[in-house]
């Protein structure tokens, strides 16, 4: 059996199916508890004409976020900051802060514009929206047979 006693979590099927995404580094491994990660918490949401990304970065400056949008994929990275002065040296009696790079992966359903995309940071949260377009590649139509 392996060591990470949350070894069989890896294969529940993700609910959020077509938002599949990616982890720099597998969520949970070697962490040894439910619900720690080293990438960003994400709500993500559609409303009518717009797919809604929000990301959970306390306590990170905006200007250590980097956000990509390459066709279907947004990549959200970027660097929490660093441990206090005289830590490093300290003998932890527990230590929860992750003060790593991360980036956090997530490919999205439906076409966006990139041109209209907007982002803002507020309170530790980043907010991303990106208008969906219409993708005819994507749409159904009867051929018909004659």
């Amino acid at each position: 059996m392996s060591g990470n006693r949350f070894f069989h979590m890896k294969m529940i099927p993700n609910p959020m199916g077509p938002y599949q995404e990616t982890h720099q580094s597998d969520p949970g491994e070697g962490r040894g508890m439910i619900g720690e990660t080293d990438t960003p918490l994400v709500d993500i949401y559609e409303q009518s004409d717009t797919i809604v990304i929000e990301a959970d970065l306390p306590g990170i400056e905006p200007a250590d976020i980097a956000v990509r949008l390459i066709d279907d994929q947004v990549t959200i990275e970027g660097r929490r900051g660093h441990r206090g002065e005289g830590q490093e040296a300290g003998n932890y009696l527990r230590m929860e802060r992750c003060f790593e790079d991360f980036r956090r992966i997530i490919h999205l359903p439906f076409a966006v514009d990139p041109k209209t995309t907007e982002a803002c940071y507020r309170q530790g949260v980043l907010i991303l929206r990106f208008p969906k377009i219409d993708d005819r590649r994507k749409r159904a139509i009867k051929i018909e047979i004659k």
